[in-house]
This record gives C-alpha cells, structure tokens and sequence, in this order.
C-alpha cells in the first residue's frame, strides 16, 4: 500500500470514529435533553422525512425490504469471501483485512447514524401518556365508555360489505391510500406534525416471514417507508396504513401509533376506515378492575354485546389455512421466529428508555379513555 493511501485510510478510520463518538454522545445526551428531542420531532424530523419519504416513494415496491435482503447477502458474501482471502492470499492478509475493516466499519457507521436519528432518539421525546400522570378513571366511567364503544362499533359494522364467510371486505368504491392520506391530514388539523408528505404504503413481498412475527406492518428507518402486510384479513389494513403512517412523521410508540391512528380512521367518511378503527382499538383494550367483582361482571355483560359480525372481525389476522397453505415458504419454524421477534422487541423497548417493554401498547387503553372523557 502506498504511503498517500495508507494516509487517506487513517484519515478515513479517524473520521469514522469521530462520527461514532459523535452519535454515542447524541444517543446519551438524548435521554436528558427531552426538550431538545421534542423539538427535533415536531420540526425537524417530519422535514427530513418529506424528503425522503418522496425518494423512496419513487419505487413502486419496498426499498426497504430489499435494501435488508442486500443486507443479509453483504454479509454473508463478504465472511465468506474474506475467509477464502484468508486461506489463500497469505502475503497480502493485512492488507484484505483492513479493505473489509473499513468497508464494513463504514456500513456500520452509516446504520448506527440513520437507527441514531430516525428511531432511537425518537424514544426520548415527551409521550402522550405523560399527560396521563394526573388522571384517574373509575370503573363506572371506564364501563360507560367500554359500552359506548361496542355500540358504535356495532353500528359501524353493519355499514360495511362482506365475503361469502362472514368477514369484513372492502367496498369496491374504497381508494386505500388515498383515504389513508386524506385522514392523516385531516388528523394534522389537531396534530400538526402530521403534516407534510405521505407516499403510497408499500406491500411486503416476503409476507410469510413477517406474518410469522404477527406484523400488521413495519417502519423501515432506512428508506421512510410505511410497509403493510398483504395477506392479513382486509379489517386491518385502513388502520395499519394509518398506524405505519405516523411512524414516519416521528411518533415511535406503538400505543401512541395506535391511537392516532383510530382517531386518524374516524375522522374518515368511508364506513371502511371508521370500522377498522374502532376494531383495531378494541383488539388492544385492556382493562383491569382489580377485586371488583361486580365491575368485571358488567365488563362481561357488554362483552357479550358485541354483534356476531364484529366477533367475526375482531382479533382476525390471517386466514386459518393461511400457514398450512404457505408451508412451503417456511425457512424457521413459527413458534422460533414469532418468540424470538418478541424476545428482541421487548429488549427493543426496554433498551430504549420503555421499562415496560411490550405491555406499553396497552397504553392505548388510556388514550382512548382520556379521549372520550376528557376530550384530548
């Protein structure tokens, strides 16, 4: 190696080093500076997302999705070449190592820079919940709430169209995305970080591997992308586009996500969309009366309200012959990949300032209980 490359590498290895210093200081200052993160996501992240949201928007497929598959290829290309490199390039071993030191090194330092702005730091801003502090609810109030949504739900679900099994399907007449967006605009008038640009939500190709994980849908940081699963039942998709969607205007928390996006659905005209907020809200409601007996029996009551077309709604994910038809694409076993999915999104959570890990999704129950009787 010359000696104005060996240069330019150190120069290279110090400038890498610095940025990760850099990012780890932005990562431990973040956790302190709540104000500071607050105003990078209502002002400055929504900006940076426009951008690329209208890049990555382009491609009529998942960028992100295929940008993890060439992930996953890098790597293994790159062990396997460098071990043969190894093996039979003895003379020159210093010289190959430090080429994929510094390729990789860089590819490391440019995901640790997009996962540092655009996910991890998101976890240190100010969460709505922390306006929940001070409120309380009793159970009379949260039951009169419970049953004022059942009915509603019931209403709405006599408004919408049906399969030959029972199940909710969407009106011919029923524009997705656009809906998808104009609700999403329509919900900035109240939370003004909605703003801005909303590319079409992209289909995931490699369905099978994501429905093994329970995934309605997925946030890819690395091209701002609102990713949704193809093949789950028709009920979740008007509000898993919404969900995905506010994900990339900033808001990191699931719970948070959930209820944006119910309240997202109901400012829609379309009987779709309104439907499958209120039974994707209903699906992560979570009460807990404690010792009263009585309570729990008038929860039981109103459960059994619910109309037999939403119990046929409620809960849906896949078809039931859905993993016995697509076992062919199975590459691990279901129970593996939907544990260890789990496993890593609670350490996820917990790594990232959540000390409930995945039981803060339930923190939508609040939400909407402080919507409806506190009109926020």
């Amino acid at each position: 190696m010359h000696k104005n490359q060996k240069l330019d590498l150190a120069l290279s290895t110090k400038i890498m080093f610095g940025i990760w210093i850099f990012l780890i200081m932005i990562n431990i200052l973040s956790r302190f500076m709540t104000s500071a993160v607050d105003f990078y996501i209502q002002y400055i992240f929504p900006s940076v997302s426009d951008f690329w949201c209208s890049v990555s928007g382009l491609a009529d497929f998942s960028v992100g999705e295929y940008m993890i598959v060439i992930g996953i290829a890098l790597a293994i290309i790159g062990l396997l070449s460098f071990l043969l490199f190894m093996i039979f390039a003895k003379r020159r071993r210093g010289k190959i190592a430090r080429f994929y030191g510094h390729f990789y090194g860089w590819i490391l330092t440019w995901l640790f820079f997009v996962l540092t702005f655009r996910f991890f730091i998101l976890y240190q801003g100010t969460q709505m919940s922390a306006k929940l502090e001070n409120m309380s609810f009793k159970n009379k109030d949260v039951l009169e709430i419970y049953e004022l949504l059942v009915d509603e739900t019931n209403q709405a679900s006599e408004k919408v169209s049906r399969d030959n099994t029972g199940h909710f399907i969407l009106a011919e007449d029923t524009n997705l995305m656009l809906e998808a967006k104009n609700c999403m605009r329509r919900l900035s008038q109240e939370f003004p970080q909605y703003k801005g640009v909303y590319p079409d939500a992209k289909p995931i190709a490699h369905s099978y591997f994501f429905t093994q994980q329970n995934l309605l849908g997925i946030y890819f940081p690395f091209s701002m992308e609102a990713n949704y699963n193809p093949v789950v039942y028709e009920i979740n998709l008007p509000d898993t586009i919404c969900h995905e969607f506010t994900h990339l205007k900033g808001n990191i928390f699931e719970d948070e996500a959930g209820y944006l996006a119910f309240r997202a659905c109901l400012t829609s005209e379309n009987p779709d969309f309104v439907y499958s907020g209120y039974i994707n809200m209903l699906s992560w409601l979570d009460f807990d009366f404690g010792d009263d007996v009585s309570a729990w029996e008038r929860y039981q009551e109103i459960t059994d309200k619910l109309s037999p077309e939403v119990l046929k709604d409620l809960y849906s994910f896949v078809p039931e012959d859905y993993y016995q038809t697509h076992r062919h694409e199975e590459v691990i076993p279901t129970a593996i990949v939907s544990d260890v999915a789990d496993t890593v999104m609670d350490a996820n959570l917990k790594a990232n300032g959540i000390p409930e890990g995945k039981a803060s999704y339930h923190g939508l129950t609040a939400l909407v209980l402080c919507y409806y009787i506190y009109g926020w």
